[in-house]
């Protein structure tokens, strides 16, 4: 497949709202048919969350805020609730990561297009995040 049809296709899919599209490795970076390496996730407009630093483990992404993250899990089955241990954010907006459900305690900003492989760093420190408000 051609890069212009690949690019028509990943477009394509977020126009439409479909969410994260998985891809081959292979094919986004041109390598021969049929040889594949792993996943690319396209994040665009989306914020990431890992379950261990330095985004290893598993991974959820959100879209908008979320009050309590008691009900949603990463890509591995475990949950995202005060299991959180570092984040990229792939969108345009700050989003605001608090410690306690209903957005209370204490909080970090993650800044648009940054990552955080250690949110021990920070003030909301490591598996404490209950709470992601987009601003």
């Amino acid at each position: 497949m051609n890069l212009v049809k690949k690019a028509a296709l990943a477009t394509g899919a977020a126009v439409l709202g479909m969410g994260t599209l998985l891809v081959p490795s292979a094919m986004a970076a041109g390598s021969p048919a049929g040889v594949s390496e792993g996943r690319v996730h396209i994040q665009s407009g989306t914020f990431h969350l890992y379950e261990k630093n330095n985004f290893k483990g598993g991974w959820a992404g959100l879209t908008r805020t979320d009050k309590d993250l008691r009900n949603n899990y990463f890509d591995n089955g475990k949950r995202v609730d005060n299991q959180t241990s570092s984040v990229k954010n792939y969108t345009n907006r700050y989003v605001d990561l608090w410690q306690n459900v209903g957005c209370t305690g204490a909080h970090t900003t993650s800044y648009p297009g940054t990552k955080d492989g250690k949110l021990s760093n920070d003030a909301i420190k490591d598996n404490r995040l209950s709470c992601v408000k987009f601003r």
